[in-house]
């Protein structure tokens, strides 16, 4: 596989504390090109979507999502998370139709 190499933003909404509530908020900056469309001169636009996103919370899967083609470009998920009773690290994976991948680390720390 190789990298895929995208602007990813990963951010928490709420109160950073062990057993409180937040919302995961990641926008992945990606074209999410269908396949469907063609180019100004009647070229089909070839198809370059995100296919798998994963988000784990040290090695526990908390959120996955099989993407296709109806995601619009630069595809925002929000979800809730209750914090763990320690900081850890958030792992945001992906993957492209094309087998290409990244991946994004955050360490959460909250007193």
């Amino acid at each position: 596989m190789t990298s895929l190499q995208i602007p990813v933003r990963l951010s928490l909404s709420g109160e950073m504390r062990a057993g409180s509530e937040v919302e995961v908020r990641l926008m992945l900056g990606h074209v999410m090109e269908t396949g469907f469309r063609h180019d100004s001169s009647g070229q089909p636009v070839a198809r370059n979507i995100l296919v798998g996103v994963t988000l784990r919370l040290d090695d526990s899967v908390i959120f996955e999502a099989d993407l296709g083609t109806g995601m619009a470009a630069n595809p925002m998920l929000f979800f809730p998370l209750v914090l763990p009773t320690q900081a850890g690290t958030l792992v945001v994976d992906w993957v492209d139709d094309q087998g290409r991948s990244g991946s994004l680390r955050k360490l959460l720390l909250y007193a």
